[in-house]
């Protein structure tokens, strides 16, 4: 007699999300939204900026959802330090002015949406954010492009002064001190793909090799150019051979 029974495969664990907003309403509008999918877990929440970085050092999350403005550390000072717990960040607002999303990106932000954003697109971002992928919301993209073009104008108009004394918060990821990083061509390739917005996945099928060889040359690359994620890498590849 055959057993039709078949071995279920494994199934991935939750990402653990840690939540920070000084809003009570969005905070546990925001929680309740991300429980409410079965590939997600909340398993922290935060009111303010300390909190949400002793939360992420005791959790250890995949993700952290931070307010770009919140009493105390904001979300832009607290990101190389949430980073540095191993999670990937994204940060929510409901601002999309240039010096918040730049400085959000700019401190290793793996993401920028404004609070408009639909739920499924926040779940959305989420995932991508916990892959690898860069996430930016329309609006924010349109504040990034239109800091890069002011800001190409003032250095071209007047010979960079602007530039040189604007603070980190306001302008995008900068060159390494000395010369430009040689790339390999595989890195390049990639870099030019990041900076179109390209997820790893899309970027393995058009250069036709695995998703893991894809992360292997970004973080090569990343290594190169002293940046902490592919947002800051999209800036600089669109600042500097865009």
């Amino acid at each position: 007699m055959s057993d039709d029974t078949t071995i279920p495969s494994p199934q991935a664990p939750p990402l653990r999300v840690v939540v920070a907003d000084d809003h009570p309403a969005v905070l546990s509008g925001l929680v309740a939204l991300l429980d409410s999918a079965p590939d997600i877990t909340v398993v922290a929440e935060a009111a303010d900026g300390d909190a949400a970085l002793a939360a992420a050092r005791e959790h250890r999350p995949d993700v952290v959802l931070t307010d770009v403005r919140m009493p105390g550390a904001t979300g832009i000072e607290i990101t190389p330090q949430l980073r540095e717990t191993g999670a990937n960040v994204l940060v929510i607002s409901g601002f999309d002015l240039d010096d918040f999303v730049l400085g959000a990106l700019a401190a290793g932000a793996d993401g920028y949406l404004v609070k408009t954003e639909e739920p499924q697109r926040i779940l959305a971002a989420v995932r991508d954010v916990h892959r690898g992928d860069a996430v930016l919301s329309a609006a924010a993209t349109r504040a990034v492009v239109a800091a890069l073009r002011d800001r190409g104008l003032d250095e071209t108009e007047q010979a960079g002064p602007r530039a040189a004394s604007a603070p980190a918060s306001e302008s995008a990821p900068e060159a390494p001190v000395g010369p430009e990083p040689a790339f390999t061509r595989r890195e390049e390739d990639v870099l030019a793909l990041v900076a179109q917005g390209l997820s790893n996945q899309q970027i393995a099928s058009t250069l036709f090799v695995e998703v893991t060889t894809v992360k292997t040359h970004l973080s090569h690359a990343l290594l190169k150019l002293q940046l902490d994620s592919r947002v800051q890498a999209a800036l600089w590849w669109q600042q500097h051979r865009g």
